[in-house]
């Protein structure tokens, strides 16, 4: 089954203007200081998808490496390894199994990057692009519920939460999307300016892989990404 990831990067959540000032939350402003002079990321994920229409549990590992205000790799690991990778204005989507990779054009203000500032791409907070709502959830005492600034007809995601962790950084996240799909990203392992950054964030392209060039993907389908292909 095709997993439409919007991770990051093409969620299509929307922001708009400049927002009025807002104190954030005690657990938005403990996010935001951990954040502080941050250079780059890498965190080692598990990924649970539930498939609404069929009840199925779908599970995927791997890392994600971040350097501000864009350099980024998500690494799927085997069985079933895929990566998206964004390299200065390209993002690429690269399926080994498939002897393919995508070759998509990218900004750093395309939609859904905004989601950076959960990394700390930028010295914006959350409260100039979310409405921000701090809540218990899921037998957690206290975790963040995000609401896009301005509404749009076509976002596939519905809901937006973030745990955060004792350290200060996310433990999780989770997307609930028009289709019923559930994704939950657990964080096991966050580490804070890990000195192999340049090779966390390198493109890897496999000898002989066919390069295919693409149209930046539909605002709302997002971009299908399958870990168990």
């Amino acid at each position: 089954m095709r997993d439409k990831l919007f991770l990051f990067l093409l969620l299509a959540v929307g922001v708009s203007g400049p927002a009025a000032a807002a104190k954030p939350p005690a657990e938005a402003a403990r996010l935001e200081a951990a954040l502080r002079g941050v250079r780059s990321l890498r965190v080692d994920f598990v990924q649970i998808r539930d498939v609404g229409l069929t009840g199925e549990s779908i599970e995927a590992r791997g890392l994600i490496a971040f350097r501000p205000p864009a350099d980024f790799r998500l690494a799927y690991q085997p069985p079933h390894p895929q990566e998206i990778v964004i390299e200065r204005d390209t993002l690429w989507v690269v399926m080994p199994s498939e002897n393919q990779a995508q070759r998509y054009p990218f900004s750093a203000d395309a939609p859904g990057s905004e989601l950076f500032l959960l990394f700390g791409a930028s010295d914006k907070k959350l409260t100039d692009v979310y409405r921000v709502v701090e809540e218990p959830w899921a037998g957690y005492p206290s975790a963040l519920r995000l609401f896009p600034l301005k509404d749009d007809p076509g976002d596939p995601v519905e809901e937006i939460r973030v745990v955060v962790g004792k350290e200060g950084f996310p433990q999780k996240l989770f997307f609930k999307e028009v289709t019923g799909d559930t994704v939950i990203f657990t964080f096991t392992r966050v580490v804070r300016n890990p000195p192999d950054i340049d090779d966390l964030v390198k493109l890897r392209l496999p000898p002989g892989i066919e390069i295919l060039d693409a149209p930046p993907p539909e605002r709302d389908v997002g971009l299908p990404i399958d870990p168990e292909q």
